[in-house]
């Protein structure tokens, strides 16, 4: 027989450690229940309280950049070739850096496993798809975690090693950070070969981010709902998941914001738009064509 997980204790705890919460849909990860989440996520046990008295099955989410985390992702099905096990995961970690990651906080996902890193004040660490390498992601400002003590139909959210949460290292902090935008081609072919499907993936996430950030004033909007309909195809198809093509669209869209009024609310209602429109068209990659 499963055990009863008192979610709003897990809710409390988490606060108590500074980690600012709020809830998600009972059994899931995704979405939140407020759209307003980067805003309304808190500390407050009041209103904590409150949000699980609404419904006491909801799940826990830790907005990462206020809680002043830096959370790696590490998911071994897109990993080249999958790994085995953590210790596995964490040697394909150590091959993209100098030296293996500090021990850490680290949380079983349904799918992979979290390590927890305090992050640092400056630079501001955003959401991060791939570019450290296939399979690790990263959560920073902009994003979100589930906490541990969350469940899912395919898994639970768990402490797999109680360690205090470790400093970002500074390897991973350079890893992190966005690379400069490359300068606009001058002529010949931008095609590239991928050699693996989640590089490839991975392309077409920074070729369209790269696309709303170069995006001229009176143009962005389109870009933006354009790059929307692109990436909302593969949601649809579930090659990526909702919140990652968000977060890439969302940070490539934030050097837009306040320039002549653009806001971040038109910003999410344009994304919201074309992921929608697109979900009837889902895109699959055919792994045996890359």
């Amino acid at each position: 027989m499963t055990a009863v997980v008192d979610l709003r204790a897990v809710a409390l705890a988490t606060a108590a450690r500074g980690w600012p919460v709020f809830p998600l849909r009972p059994g899931a990860k995704k979405p939140p229940v407020f759209k307003r989440w980067p805003e309304l996520a808190n500390t407050d046990l009041q209103r904590i309280h409150r949000w699980w008295s609404d419904n006491p099955r909801y799940n826990v989410a830790i907005a990462t950049g206020p809680a002043g985390l830096h959370v790696i992702d590490l998911d071994p099905r897109h990993m080249t070739p999958p790994a085995a096990d953590l210790t596995e995961a964490l040697a394909r970690l150590a091959t993209h850096l100098s030296q293996p990651a500090p021990p850490t906080l680290t949380v079983v996902t349904p799918h992979g496993w979290h390590l927890y890193y305090r992050a640092p004040e400056l630079p501001r660490l955003t959401c991060t798809v791939a570019r450290i390498g296939d399979g690790i992601d990263s959560r920073g400002h902009g994003g979100y975690i589930v906490a541990p003590g969350s469940r899912t139909p395919q898994g639970d959210y768990t402490v797999t090693e109680s360690r205090p949460v470790a400093e970002l290292p500074a390897m991973l902090v350079q890893q992190i950070i966005p690379p400069p935008p490359t300068p606009a081609p001058t002529g010949g072919s931008s095609r590239s070969m991928a050699v693996h499907p989640d590089s490839y993936l991975a392309a077409i996430l920074a070729a369209e981010a790269e696309q709303v950030a170069r995006a001229r004033v009176h143009l962005r909007n389109h870009t933006l709902f354009r790059s929307a309909l692109v990436l909302g195809r593969l949601v649809a198809a579930d090659e990526v998941s909702e919140h990652d093509a968000r977060t890439v669209l969302t940070n490539a869209a934030a050097a837009h914001i306040g320039v002549e009024g653009f806001t971040a609310d038109e910003a999410h209602r344009t994304v919201s738009n074309g992921f929608r429109y697109s979900r009837a068209r889902p895109r699959r990659i055919r792994r045996n064509d890359i």
